[in-house]
């Protein structure tokens, strides 16, 4: 995760332009509080059970105290302030407030873990930014989400909204939040293996590097480090991973750092690094650090403090399990981004629809100045009528039936691909229905797959069809009972049976899932 998602959060602005309060203290807070939200906090706290106010400047008091706060790092616990907001600008249509307070809703809907509610509103929110003119919201919009999608993994969605706040973001002509997001850009690519990419946003951001806050300029040097690193220039790299700390430490330089250290030998400063390491934020590298610190503390013979981490282990482990929130994340964006369409849609066939229907009339008008032409044209408008209805409602119950397959097909997928996480993440090895029914289901989707394995044995189409659902080399293993390195060879060894290719692992996972989107 590039900024944990409410400091992001908490860095936000919209555009230039608002209606105006009937409250001199509200206009001022609202010039002022995306440049100095602890002023505008300090403003409009003491105010918080004021009833003298009106709907209108109660409803600006609940957008501004809430946007503060974000901006402020701080986060409300409840979200009745703001609903009463949304509530008003959904009566006043008003969608430029109503979009940022939906945002905010969303902020503290996450942080309750209301996954749903939270993700509808943020979509919501992006919907009604489509329609308004402020880059600067944009810019905020497009990061909240980027770093969503981030959280979750979902790279090429994340990509694609930081992108879009990185165009804001310029349109703004503001250098910390291009730096900011071009360090996110940045990280992601690095997150995939994509260095070309990561090298490309750097130089981007260097000549601005300078002039932004110590988080920004220090995760740029972070993203430098992990670059130099790459293209093994190692003590180059120390050197920016060390000023990075000293500017502000992030988990992602101290990772680097701990990395550099084993590499040197230097095990015990490497234990350090992992120590503030099992606090992260992400569970990747909060169990990667445990388990190497577990490990550091064994071969010290310090078997005490190893029970008492491998202990917090597994309670990182059964924390992790019980969040079930990732495919949802990613499914709610796609099933609310295809309902735009079909409104979009539907909207469109209405006007079509006004278009015939004037067509008709006019054309009855016409030809109602001939009754021989009226009944020839009435005739061949009834059959035409008729075929069209008829067609439509076969190419309807077509599409219908399609859909229905195409859906029961996914949620049966993304159900055992599920429960194969689970097993492989609680060590039990994968069971024969749920080896066969993922390959049926494989199989549907991609009917040339079947024909390219035929000649595999079970244990190696197994390891195929797990390689294209993104299982990791490790989960692979423990549902096959094999070991990683193991599987590795498997996949080296099959990216040359099947393609006739030579190559590494990675290679053939690519060849594998493209193959399998034939």
């Amino acid at each position: 995760m590039k900024y944990p998602l409410l400091i992001v959060l908490s860095l936000l602005i919209v555009g230039c332009q608002h209606r105006q309060p009937h409250n001199a203290m509200l206009t001022k807070a609202e010039q002022l509080v995306f440049t100095q939200p602890d002023s505008v906090v300090r403003m409009l706290a003491p105010h918080f059970g004021d009833t003298t106010m009106d709907k209108a400047d109660r409803a600006l008091y609940g957008l501004l105290y809430t946007e503060a706060l974000h901006r402020s790092g701080l986060l409300l616990e409840s979200d009745s302030l703001i609903k009463e907001s949304i509530a008003y600008y959904e009566q006043q249509d008003d969608n430029e407030h109503l979009a940022r307070a939906l945002l905010h809703h969303a902020i503290i809907l996450y942080k309750q873990k209301q996954t749903r509610e939270a993700v509808l509103a943020m979509k919501r929110a992006e919907h009604l930014a489509s329609d308004i003119d402020l880059p600067g919201f944009h810019w905020y919009l497009f990061s909240v989400l980027g770093d969503l999608n981030d959280n979750v993994g979902n790279y090429t969605q994340t990509l694609r909204y930081y992108k879009q706040a990185l165009e804001a973001a310029r349109r703004c002509n503001n250098h910390q939040w291009t730096v900011q997001t071009l360090n996110n850009i940045a990280m992601t690519f690095d997150a995939i293996g994509e260095k070309d990419s990561l090298k490309h946003y750097i130089d981007l951001a260097k000549p601005l590097a300078a002039d932004v806050d110590e988080e920004a300029r220090a995760t740029y040097l972070v993203n430098n480090a992990s670059y130099l690193l790459s293209t093994g220039k190692v003590p180059e790299a120390k050197r920016h991973l060390m000023e990075s700390m000293q500017i502000s430490p992030t988990d992602r330089g101290a990772k680097l750092l701990a990395d550099i250290y084993v590499q040197e030998g230097d095990t015990a400063a490497a234990a350090q690094q992992w120590y503030r390491l099992t606090n992260s934020f992400s569970p990747d590298v909060a169990i990667e650090s445990y388990r190497l610190l577990i490990a550091y503390l064994n071969l010290k013979g310090d078997t005490e403090n190893a029970s008492e981490y491998s202990q917090r282990l597994n309670e990182v482990y059964h924390n992790l399990y019980k969040r079930n929130d990732v495919a949802g994340i990613i499914d709610l964006q796609t099933q609310y981004d295809e309902q735009q369409k079909e409104r979009q849609q539907y909207r469109t066939t209405i006007v079509l629809l006004s278009v015939i229907l004037f067509l008709v009339i006019a054309a009855i008008i016409i030809i109602s100045y001939s009754r021989h032409r009226i009944d020839v044209l009435n005739a061949r408008f009834a059959d035409s009528q008729q075929q069209y209805n008829l067609t439509r409602s076969e190419l309807t119950k077509m599409r219908r039936q399609k859909e229905r397959e195409q859906r029961e097909n996914s949620r049966q997928l993304k159900d055992i691909v599920s429960h194969l996480h689970v097993s492989a993440n609680k060590g039990k090895p994968a069971d024969d229905n749920d080896v066969n029914t993922l390959a049926q289901l494989s199989y549907a989707n991609s009917p040339g797959l079947q024909d390219l394995l035929t000649e595999l044995n079970p244990k190696e189409q197994m390891v195929c069809l797990l390689t294209i659902h993104s299982f990791l080399p490790s989960e692979i293993a423990t549902l096959t009972i094999s070991t990683p390195q193991a599987i590795t060879n498997t996949r080296v060894r099959l990216l040359k049976k099947l393609f006739d290719e030579t190559g590494g692992a990675k290679d053939f996972d690519s060849a594998i899932k493209r193959r399998a989107k034939l």
